[in-house]
């Protein structure tokens, strides 16, 4: 159930998972089942769900803990819809057994979401990754990096070509890892820049030594909606 909330999410966020953290959110969230049995509060899950969002999901919580809702329990109504013996009891689906139409309608509704998902990141994977990035009066295209997973004090974290910024005052610096070393780089807010047509102010960026692309964004911008 996790498992397909988190695809579905995919979908509604245009945000690709890899299947290491597919496995990693399932895991997690599913360890929640067993407060079940211990008494605990009505209503634990949900702020179990809520803490475990915030530590994965920080300042896009806003964003992803609703939706991951709004898709968990739609699915938890629908199933117990078409399973007749089955119950919800706080967020987590009860069946005591399954009858052969219900059963046959469960598996084509679970291989359909996973034949869309994968449709889906094949379609990410061959799209052109390129959007239009303006800043300082200044234009370049940016490449969306679903590797990018730096973040400064929660937010996502874009890097610009050094060249491109001229002078500029850092704030702080930071140690990022890449595909080929280890390399520390500067920090600086900048105050406003449009992305894809998007204005977005008070953005962090990295100064990247680079010359391969002018400016590398973060696919968690916007909610994941680049």
């Amino acid at each position: 159930m996790i498992l397909l909330t988190f695809e579905l999410l995919c979908f509604l966020l245009n945000q690709q998972m890899t299947i290491k953290e597919l496995f990693k959110y399932t895991l997690t969230y599913n360890i929640s089942i067993i407060f079940l049995f211990i008494d605990f509060f009505d209503g634990f899950l949900l702020l179990y769900d809520l803490l475990l969002t915030l530590f994965y999901f920080k300042k896009l919580t806003y964003i992803y803990y609703p939706l991951f809702l709004f898709v968990y329990i739609s699915l938890l109504a629908f199933l117990e819809m078409i399973l007749p013996s089955s119950t919800i009891f706080q967020g987590v689906l009860l069946v005591e057994g399954f009858d052969f139409v219900s059963l046959l309608i469960l598996t084509f509704i679970v291989l359909g979401i996973f034949y869309f998902y994968i449709a889906f990141c094949q379609h990410k994977l061959q799209k052109d990754e390129m959007v239009s990035v303006s800043f300082l009066g200044k234009e370049c295209l940016g490449f969306i990096d679903n590797g990018n997973k730096v973040f400064y004090k929660g937010y996502p974290v874009i890097f610009i070509r050094h060249s491109l910024l001229e002078t500029y005052e850092k704030i702080d610096s930071i140690v990022i890892e890449t595909a080929n070393q280890v390399e520390t780089v500067d920090i600086i807010v900048m105050k406003e820049i449009e992305i894809n047509h998007q204005v977005l102010h008070h953005v962090y960026v990295g100064v990247m030594s680079s010359n391969e692309y002018d400016c590398i964004l973060n696919s968690q911008l916007l909610g994941g909606l680049l």
